[in-house]
């Protein structure tokens, strides 16, 4: 099963990261690059069980499917997994960073893991391209992450 891991520190409290990520998952499409659209299937607050329906854009592949939130520990480490669609697990890991002048930083590590199914193999490019752009996709959805989430902290 691939896999990308790749981390980022951003400045805001870990309470600010993790509020945006597991408590606003309909708002995911303007950070994460591939997802089109993220809904809530079960009413808030986000809990161990909570389920999200998304479209996501894989080579222009429109693909829909359900997450569910498997792990839920406030402001330290969420894992999500998809119930239906592109078989995956994302898992974010919250951490206090150095406080600096500046404020509460927050080091947050990512880790995707997923497999193609040969349906979508069949219809995408290769396997070494599909494992390049997702590794992107995540370096890109991160950085859009923390550009908001510092923009949001300092308003």
């Amino acid at each position: 099963m691939p896999q990308v891991e790749q981390s980022i520190l951003i400045q805001a409290s870990p309470a600010a990261v993790f509020s945006l990520i597991a408590h606003e998952p309909e708002r995911m499409p303007e950070w994460w690059t591939a997802l089109e659209r993220q809904e809530r299937v079960t009413p808030p607050p986000t809990a161990a069980g909570s389920v999200t329906r998304y479209v996501y854009n894989m080579l222009g592949m429109r693909i829909k499917g359900e997450h569910q939130v498997l792990a839920y520990e406030p402001d330290h480490h969420l894992v999500v997994r998809t119930i239906s669609g592109i078989d995956s697990m994302f898992d974010f890991s919250f951490a206090s960073a150095d406080e600096t002048s500046a404020g509460e930083n927050t080091q947050l590590i990512v880790r995707v893991a997923y497999t193609l199914p040969g349906s979508v193999l069949g219809h995408l490019i290769n396997r070494r391209t599909i494992e390049q752009q997702n590794e992107q996709i995540v370096i890109d959805s991160l950085n859009n992450l923390k550009a908001l989430v510092e923009r949001e902290a300092r308003a």
